[in-house]
């Protein structure tokens, strides 16, 4: 069950945002959020791990950008966190109240050491890192679906609702969320960004990916396949969205990804390689040096 002064805040917090003319799109007059953390997402890559057709429902029309990522943001007022997206494609055929309805969004928060390793759903197909465990859950889905969910000092799960919506003059998916549920964003926290595709009859609303594509499922995909199109990743890499999506695994569990900001480790192997060629340096400047003296030698018993 959620607190009851937790209820408070949040229904205090949509309350506010529904009567300020101001409502999801700023945090008023002469105030600019606080930017705690954005990043940039390659454009045309709402394919999975590079293979995933779209349905052919006519629904889906253009059949590309709906659930591609550009854009993703944190900021905050002294009230609220905002977490923004931009996703190039924003329609709404289904009227959903949020002004948005295909893409369905799952933002992952590691701030703590520990965390759930796993989703929300099974069904998602993937999975996190140790190192890099979630508290908390932001789901952006339409027909008033959003909700938090968040880990307990006690290991267990709860959740709340989540104010979510379209803001058009921006071009932006917006959720927003009470400081007081969360806290204020620090350097150190990490993130995952996943968007997958909205179904009202599928487990967590996520749209089922086959082999084929047909009016309702994406295609290109096999049994478990990872249901995300768009990843928050970096293009290229050992972490670009391709490679971490990339499907079946040998071992037949889910796959890993990890969060945009996640370290990448003391880079070794530029070291090694930088000590590997002042030694062969050092060497050949040795062995010059040495046919030198020889050559020298030579001319003098000449």
């Amino acid at each position: 069950m959620v607190r009851p002064m937790l209820r408070l805040i949040m229904i205090f917090t949509v309350l506010c945002l529904a009567i300020s003319p101001v409502g999801m799109g700023a945090a008023g007059k002469g105030q600019a959020p606080t930017v705690y953390f954005e990043a940039t997402d390659p454009e045309g890559d709402d394919y999975g791990p590079g293979s995933y057709l779209y349905p052919q429902n006519l629904a889906f029309k253009p059949y590309e950008g709906l659930f591609d990522l550009l854009k993703f943001r944190v900021s905050g007022d002294e009230q609220n966190l905002y977490f923004d997206l931009q996703v190039r494609r924003i329609s709404n055929p289904w009227n959903a109240p949020e002004g948005f309805i295909h893409p369905v969004i799952h933002i992952y928060i590691d701030k703590a050491k520990g965390g759930k390793t796993e989703p929300l759903y099974p069904e998602l197909g993937v999975s996190f890192p140790p190192q890099y465990g979630w508290e908390y859950c932001l789901e952006g889905v339409g027909w008033e679906s959003s909700r938090l969910t968040y880990l307990t000092p006690e290991g267990g799960l709860e959740s709340t609702a989540l104010l979510a919506g379209y803001l058009p003059e921006h071009h932006l998916i917006r959720l927003a969320v009470p400081v007081e549920l969360m806290g204020r964003p620090q350097k150190d926290w990490k993130y995952y960004v996943l968007i997958g595709s909205y179904d009202g009859f599928g487990p967590g609303f996520l749209r089922e990916v086959r082999k084929e594509p047909g009016d309702w499922v994406f295609g290109g995909g096999a049994e478990g396949a990872p249901r995300v199109l768009d990843l928050l990743a970096p293009e290229k890499g050992k972490y670009a969205q391709e490679r971490q999506l990339s499907f079946p695994r040998k071992d037949g569990q889910p796959v890993v990804v990890y969060p945009i900001n996640c370290h990448r480790g003391f880079p070794w192997g530029y070291i090694l390689l930088a000590l590997l060629l002042l030694v062969v340096g050092y060497l050949l400047t040795k062995r010059v040096k040495i046919f030198g003296f020889w050559l020298k030698g030579k001319e003098q018993e000449e």
